[in-house]
């Protein structure tokens, strides 16, 4: 009996009835939505329930742009105030020289060091900036605010202050230097805008407050500084040797660290005060306070001297052509075609070889560093050199390598 029991049709439970309705119920839900939907389409306009009219309009415009309400007093003051400093503003960007083994000898090439800020001191081509941006790297450039790129040489610096002064040569150029203010009767609260190359963006602005005044503090270059400016404004890598401006254009300080965990803005920035930056920067274009400005450099490599003694040439052969030096400036060609250079013919090859400076022979790379070795850096020498048979002769401003 029990396996007939077993095997026999069971009636359906309540749970099992409860599921079926449940399914019908659903089932007819669906079918009135899609009935619904079909209805919806073809309903015609205005027949209760659905849009009026058709859905699209081929003839459908951009909305008209409401007038603005126009800037308040406090942004156009801000506005003006960057347009009035951004022409005096700076990109510093710095460089030095490693040594790599090429054609079985080491040679030196330019690596970058970094980026920071800097401010026109007056028209004749002097340069503030912070120590700190400029103190490891032989090679300055300088980007002025329009784009255009000038060799800078470091004159001076007060390692103490963290300023550094830098000499470009004006001539072409329209320097605008940055109005000058004071910072003995700033007040926490006060507006102060910062302008600078956070990350290589140039002419950047932050808006802040000054949040304390006469702090001391310590950097991670080791520099005990006394009475500097606190502010919120947003200081980021990149915005050091920039300008820290009040409200009205007037430079009142030298952004120069930030107080983070992470390398980057934590609304805690520190400004030398620009009364100090007023006092030593004189003092530094004055020659009271030079550093070693190293050896003076045309920014180039030399090819080894044997490849001329075999074509029966004398001179230097340009290898290559330093970014950002006085001979790129002066418009030097690095040697194309090297592989193709045959001793004896030189063909399928071509290069600048330079034969002599200020009218001194150059023979070979010894000639040529002797030279160097008379001159400073910054000084403009008068380079001859031959390109594809022709003769030609260029100025070039002297970098330096420490």
């Amino acid at each position: 009996m029990d396996y007939i029991r077993s095997m026999s049709p069971r009636p359906p439970s309540r749970d099992a009835e409860r599921l079926f309705r449940g399914q019908f119920l659903l089932l007819g839900l669906l079918v009135l939505a899609i009935g619904g939907n079909v209805w919806l389409i073809m309903a015609p306009s205005g027949s209760g329930g659905g849009p009026v009219g058709p859905l699209h309009d081929v003839g459908a415009e951009p909305r008209p742009v409401q007038a603005s309400m126009g800037a308040t007093s406090d942004e156009e003051r801000t506005i003006t105030a960057f347009n009035l400093a951004r022409r005096s503003v700076v990109g510093i960007s710095t460089g030095g020289l490693a040594a790599v083994r090429r054609n079985g000898q080491r040679v030196p090439i330019q690596i970058p060091k970094g980026t920071g800020s800097g401010f026109v001191w007056d028209a004749g081509g002097w340069i503030v900036t912070n120590w700190h941006v400029v103190k490891e790297g032989s090679l300055v450039r300088v980007t002025l605010a329009g784009g255009e790129l000038r060799e800078g040489v470091l004159v001076g610096a007060s390692a103490q202050d963290d300023l550094a002064v830098i000499k470009i040569d004006p001539t072409g150029l329209d320097l605008v230097p940055l109005a000058v203010g004071t910072s003995h009767d700033l007040r926490i609260g006060q507006s102060v805008l910062a302008i600078g190359n956070p990350f290589g963006l140039d002419g950047s602005l932050s808006k802040g407050v000054i949040s304390g005044l006469n702090r001391l503090i310590e950097t991670d270059q080791k520099l005990r500084m006394e009475g500097v400016i606190q502010t919120d404004a947003a200081i980021n890598p990149g915005n050091s040797g920039g300008a820290l401006l009040d409200i009205s254009g007037r430079l009142i300080g030298i952004n120069t660290a930030i107080h983070s965990q992470t390398n980057g803005s934590s609304g805690v920035g520190f400004a030398v005060p620009v009364d100090l930056i007023n006092r030593v920067v004189p003092q530094i274009i004055a020659g009271e306070m030079p550093v070693d400005a190293g050896r003076a450099v045309l920014g180039i490599l030399m090819l080894d001297d044997s490849f001329l003694e075999g074509l029966g040439l004398e001179g230097v052969i340009v290898d290559a052509v330093l970014k950002g030096g006085g001979a790129e400036q002066a418009g030097f060609k690095k040697l194309n075609g090297f592989t193709g250079l045959k001793l004896g013919t030189g063909e399928n090859s071509t290069f600048d070889r330079i034969i002599a400076i200020d009218g001194e022979a150059i023979r070979n790379a010894d000639d040529l560093l002797d030279v160097l070795g008379q001159r400073k850096p910054g000084d403009q020498v008068q380079v001859t050199f031959v390109r594809e048979g022709e003769t030609q002769t260029v100025g070039v401003t002297l970098g330096s390598a420490r």
